[in-house]
């Protein structure tokens, strides 16, 4: 029953099906490019700053916290930020 649901009667794809698909599918594109472009705008930012604290450190041990610190936040604003897009894919999904 749900075969003929999504396809019609003799077995191929309805006009309003792929029209459907080819919306969902725009909508999903651009939902993924907002999200990318906002990620990597974002890290940018945050690798511009580490830059920044890096050329101020004075000594080994100050340059190495500060990697230490460029690392962890790059991870968690990574993760993070792969949730939010996931979100974002199922928010415009339903």
């Amino acid at each position: 029953m749900a075969k003929e649901d999504a396809a019609g009667s003799n077995g191929t794809f309805t006009p309003e099906l792929l029209r459907s698909f080819n919306e969902m599918q725009r909508k999903m594109s651009a939902v993924a490019a907002k999200e990318v472009l906002g990620f990597a705008a974002s890290r940018l930012q945050d690798q511009a700053d580490y830059l920044t604290s890096l050329a101020g450190c004075t000594s080994s041990s100050e340059a190495l916290k500060c990697q230490w610190d460029f690392a962890q936040q790059s991870w968690s604003k990574s993760l993070i930020d792969g949730w939010k897009m996931f979100d974002s894919f199922n928010a415009k999904r339903q």
